[in-house]
């Protein structure tokens, strides 16, 4: 019996450094999460329908919210209303009454008062823990436009300083370059397929021209796994293209419908999303 608690005791000494640079990194990601951040829109682009975008972009808003003080507003670009079918816990959308209260869209008869903090948070809370200004799918409601898109995002940052951007596949809408000459981090999204490498190349080439700062800067690469075979792209270890990317793991949390619930995700998805997050957001920081 002593020499089997003596293997044991090696054994943990030896499992030790890992199991401590785990809790580090842990609580690392924990405290730059929960840090105080500056006004910041992270946008959430790809290539294709049904590669992922809204799933990405719903969990990275659900996850700032859990950790920000500050209401963290996610905001539906795209037309499929894929961002509220995933954040969504009520049916009804905000997008008309919102842009109408903020008097960007319907007659002067439809606007009523000066909006503000409350009256907005009245109608952005249709999540669970993030705001959300999305119209459900199928709603005759368009999204916010190209020509809204620079006077929404003054207006809400004046009470929502975290933005995440939800957008349509990388297309003629002129709302995608709107929305990513804004933005402050960008998420590439991707289905993990043979062909994702040559799509995400073609991404970076088609948004490089209208970021703020370099791509290799500000840029984060998501690859999003369909099913549980392996990984048909390998990241280096510099990432694809010299860009950081995560691989998404299959998750039948993520495949189901409505919307999505933390507590419910595996332990490989929670843990992707927040290196993710962090990784978009420590830089943000306020020191």
């Amino acid at each position: 019996m002593t020499e089997y608690r003596q293997v044991g005791r090696t054994m943990l000494r030896a499992l030790d450094p890992r199991l401590t640079a785990v809790v580090r990194a842990e609580r690392h990601r924990a405290a730059v999460l929960s840090a105080r951040l500056r006004p910041a829109t992270v946008a959430v682009v790809g290539p294709d329908p049904g590669g992922g975008r809204s799933t990405v972009a719903a969990l990275v808003a659900s996850l700032l919210a859990r950790h920000q003080d500050v209401g963290v507003l996610a905001v539906d670009a795209g037309r499929g209303g894929g961002l509220h079918d995933r954040l969504a816990v009520r049916p009804d959308g905000s997008t008309r009454a919102v842009l109408a209260g903020l008097g960007l869209r319907g007659a002067a008869t439809d606007r009523g008062p000066a909006v503000g903090h409350r009256w907005l948070r009245e109608r952005l809370s249709l999540a669970d823990r993030a705001l959300l200004l999305a119209s459900p799918v199928g709603d005759v409601e368009p999204p916010v436009t190209a020509a809204e898109y620079g006077a929404v995002s003054a207006a809400l940052g004046r009470w929502f300083p975290v933005r995440v951007v939800d957008t349509p596949p990388l297309t003629v809408d002129p709302v995608v370059p709107a929305v990513v000459t804004r933005a402050d981090r960008v998420v590439l999204v991707a289905a993990d397929d043979a062909h994702a490498g040559g799509r995400l190349v073609d991404c970076r080439s088609w948004i490089a021209p209208l970021l703020r700062e370099p791509l290799d800067r500000i840029v984060v690469q998501v690859l999003t796994r369909r099913d549980a075979r392996p990984s048909a792209t390998v990241p280096q270890p510099g990432g694809l293209g010299a860009v950081p990317t995560e691989v998404l793991p299959y998750d039948p949390a993520l495949r189901a419908e409505g919307a999505l619930r933390w507590p419910e995700l595996a332990p490989g998805t929670r843990e992707v999303i927040s290196r993710l997050t962090a990784r978009l957001v420590e830089d943000l920081r306020l020191r």
